[in-house]
């Protein structure tokens, strides 16, 4: 879904400034743009404006079910699928000829391989809300400036009507 929504982001940019820099005011003629110009300019600006509300919207979300997962919640994060503990899974076998010492640096082996799984849980969860905290910096300012320009525009257009 990301990806798409910043795929979507880099298109809409790129066409919208194409056209916004063929069709500008003339400087020597003062020609006002095309009504083509016009309505891709609208269409542009509003784009754009809704790309950045759903990145402020889905990183917000995504941020709110972090917190949840994380201070409300705790056991929501959780492996559903509780692994039994290593003492129950490795045992010693007595026809391995195996020593007490090989025995117990297995056992430790995969003791530190379940703490490196919450370790692996954090690590999820602090990649999560880096993305999330930059989707909302970038999202927020990109729809603040398009959907100002929009109302300005619109003002605009109704004082040149009246």
């Amino acid at each position: 879904m990301l990806s798409l929504l910043i795929l979507g982001l880099g298109l809409a940019l790129v066409v919208g400034f194409i056209y916004l820099l063929r069709d500008e005011p003339n400087e020597e003629t003062m020609n006002p743009p095309s009504n083509k110009a016009a309505i891709i300019k609208t269409v542009y600006f509003y784009l754009v404006s809704l790309i950045g509300l759903l990145m402020v919207v889905f990183s917000v979300a995504d941020l709110v079910n972090l917190g949840l997962k994380t201070w409300v919640f705790p056991k929501a994060d959780l492996n559903e699928y509780k692994q039994p503990s290593c003492a129950m899974t490795i045992y010693k076998d007595p026809g391995l000829k195996e020593t007490d010492e090989q025995y117990q640096m297995r056992l430790k082996s995969c003791e530190d391989t379940q703490v490196s799984e919450e370790e692996a849980r954090a690590i999820r969860n602090q990649r999560d809300a880096v993305r999330d905290i930059s989707f909302f910096v970038v999202g927020l300012p990109l729809f603040l400036y398009h959907w100002i320009t929009v109302r300005k525009d619109q003002k605009k257009d109704r004082e040149a009507k009246a």
